[in-house]
């Protein structure tokens, strides 16, 4: 009998050497332990502009500083993974992070970036997360962004938030072979202004095409109603306790994600749970 290969084989954690990134590479490590997966660690070196003798000399004193610090992230994600023939490496380049993270996750072909989100700024509706924000708006793959708010992260109970967007039911598929693998439970929630029949009827709907395309056991469909969609996804992270919130994102250009906000923007700051985009087509 064939070994069935896990939907996430490659995971790529970005990190700055923070207890927000250390978080990061403990759930890559944790979701490794199941999956197999191969783990990657990229710290990138942001050089300010300047003439290229100081540009150079800066170069060298951070990757002076860094490159221990890679040295014992990788060792310590090889220690929590000894017993297992997991690959764990790190990488350090030159550039500006959001390209830097992006490009590494489209030639490396990764299943997953694991991140942790960091808020920049006090004005947060004019600089949000400059780094977390802007990999999940280009990223080709499903980015996942923690906090270090909570130390245990629990990913047996999943909440997949939907608007019935096209590309939710694929993302669902994709989430429940993950979940099979985790022995993972999954809570599909969508949340309505008020209650009506056609709101209704679209969950239905959604619900029975999800039972032929998915056919997951171990899943179940709510609506929650509130007039803030962000608000009413928090209410439903409460209630079923949830320890992971999957939400599908169209990508946005620069300037939509510099100046708009939306529920994965306010989700991502506030939640005190990791937070996993998918990127669908716009």
């Amino acid at each position: 009998m064939a070994k069935r290969t896990s939907v996430v084989q490659k995971i790529l954690v970005p990190t700055d050497f923070s207890p927000k990134a250390d978080q990061a590479l403990k759930i890559a490590c944790d979701l490794a332990k199941v999956t197999r997966a191969e783990i990657v660690l990229l710290h990138t070196l942001d050089l300010p502009y300047s003439t290229e003798l100081r540009k150079e000399k800066l170069r060298a004193e951070l990757e002076k500083s860094a490159k221990p610090a890679l040295k014992e992230q990788v060792k310590r994600a090889k220690s929590e993974l000894s017993r297992l023939k997991v690959q764990v490496e790190g990488k350090l380049v030159i550039g500006n992070p959001i390209q830097a993270i992006v490009k590494e996750a489209e030639e490396g072909k990764y299943d997953l970036i694991c991140m942790g989100n960091r808020i920049s700024s006090g004005l947060r509706r004019f600089v949000f997360d400059s780094i977390t924000n802007g990999v999940i708006d280009l990223s080709p793959c499903p980015v996942l962004a923690t906090t270090d708010k909570v130390k245990d992260v629990n990913l047996k109970n999943m909440v997949f938030g939907t608007d019935f967007r096209e590309g939710d039911l694929n993302i669902l598929l994709r989430m429940s072979r993950l979940a099979r693998e985790l022995k993972s439970h999954i809570d599909v929630v969508h949340v309505c202004k008020r209650r009506s029949f056609e709101e209704s009827l679209k969950l239905a709907g959604f619900e029975s095409m999800a039972d032929k395309v998915v056919a997951y056991n171990d899943m179940k469909f709510h609506q929650f109603v509130d007039s803030d969609v962000d608000e009413g996804i928090e209410a439903a992270i409460k209630a079923m306790n949830a320890g992971l919130v999957i939400l599908s994102r169209e990508h946005r250009s620069f300037l939509d994600a510099l100046f708009g906000s939306d529920v994965i923007d306010d989700l991502v700051y506030k939640a005190e749970i990791p937070v996993l985009v998918f990127p669908i087509a716009g």
